[in-house]
């Protein structure tokens, strides 16, 4: 379809982003012409090298590269800058616009939950642009909003800009022990909170979307908890809107929630596509560290392994496009893609990407 427009999740890692579920499954459902896919980029350089060279039209952004990203666009706006993070890239018409939705990730969740947060205790851990959204969003419902990072300095620069309280990290336990709200935006570390520092009142609300240890705490508390599949959805459905101008019934909404909760695909084949010559040496080193995980690595695939639809919680092929910057035989190939890997940087490099990518996932 020659109007087919082509978007993407920009990150490292990023092979475990749920974003493609999510933004393929609206396209489907609302018979839009578009593909959505995964890019593997360690900088923004990277990052937007690919999101011009594959022609997309927009690009949604995570860690590491939301502060970078931040400086590109041409307009942003005012959610963007407030919380220092761009999450969402468009091109109009020859402009980059940059947004940011993920304080909708917090917001409409609550919303959602039906939780009223006006005049309640909030702490928020971690400093980085998810905690930054929290606040911003907890904030504007009327939160009493505090602030707590091992940084102490970047805390207290955060609280300054953005309204708040800081609290030093010593006193983690009894500020835990005393909020009504509490919201993990670490993407590490999160097993530090004992059971003995939660109330059962304390609702927990963890940014990570993969199995965490203070999920399993806060249960085990008794707390009610709210896992970052919410807030994954929440932010994209926002995204959405800006990249095609819908809006999302409520019925799919809930369709998407219950797709979610689904598990992650079983890898047993990574597909190897792009016309770089050195797929088959770097197949060889894949086939070596991968030896014991029987993976099956094909580097000549036929028509039906790239176009192959992926299905989940069945073992599927992986298809991986190793990016040279090689134009329109990138760009064929890039709507069947699962993950798109910069390939510019040598056959030791693309090889540890992939294996970092891979193992991210397994």
């Amino acid at each position: 379809m020659n109007n087919k427009k082509f978007y993407a999740v920009a990150g490292f890692p990023v092979s475990h982003s749920k974003s493609p579920l999510i933004f393929n499954t609206l396209f489907s459902n609302m018979d839009i012409p578009a593909y959505y896919s995964r890019l593997s980029a360690k900088t923004d350089e990277e990052a937007f090298d690919m999101y011009k060279q594959l022609g997309l039209t927009g690009m949604n952004v995570t860690s590491p590269l939301k502060n970078n990203i931040f400086l590109l666009p041409d307009k942003r706006d005012k959610a963007s800058d407030i919380i220092g993070g761009v999450n969402t890239l468009k091109n109009m018409n020859g402009e980059l616009r940059g947004y940011n939705t993920d304080h909708y990730g917090v917001s409409e969740t609550l919303i959602d939950e039906k939780i009223d947060i006006s005049g309640r205790k909030c702490l928020v851990l971690g400093s980085g642009n998810a905690g930054r959204a929290a606040i911003f969003a907890l904030t504007k419902y009327g939160g009493q909003v505090k602030i707590m990072n091992r940084a102490f300095k970047k805390a207290h620069i955060l609280a300054g800009d953005m309204n708040c309280d800081v609290v030093v990290f010593e006193k983690l336990q009894s500020e835990i022990f005393e909020c009504d709200l509490l919201i993990s935006a670490i993407t590490s570390g999160s097993g530090l909170i004992k059971k003995e520092w939660l109330r059962k009142e304390t609702i927990v609300f963890d940014a990570e979307y993969r199995s965490s240890e203070l999920v399993k705490t806060a249960s085990s508390a008794g707390c009610r908890v709210i896992n970052g599949e919410k807030w994954l959805l929440n932010q994209a459905i926002p995204a959405f809107k800006i990249f095609t101008g819908n809006d999302v019934k409520k019925e799919l909404k809930t369709k998407l929630s219950g797709i979610l909760k689904k598990p992650d695909l079983n890898i047993s084949e990574l597909v190897l596509m792009g016309k770089d010559s050195s797929t088959g040496d770097i197949k060889d080193k894949l086939e070596e560290y991968f030896k014991d995980k029987q993976i099956k690595i094909i580097t000549d695939p036929d028509e039906i392994k790239i176009k192959s639809e992926s299905v989940k919680s069945k073992k599927v092929p992986f298809r991986i496009l190793i990016y040279s910057g090689k134009g329109m035989d990138e760009r064929d190939l890039f709507k069947f893609s699962d993950l798109v890997i910069w390939g510019k940087g040598g056959i030791s490099d693309t090889t540890e990407r992939i294996i970092k990518e891979i193992g991210y996932v397994l």
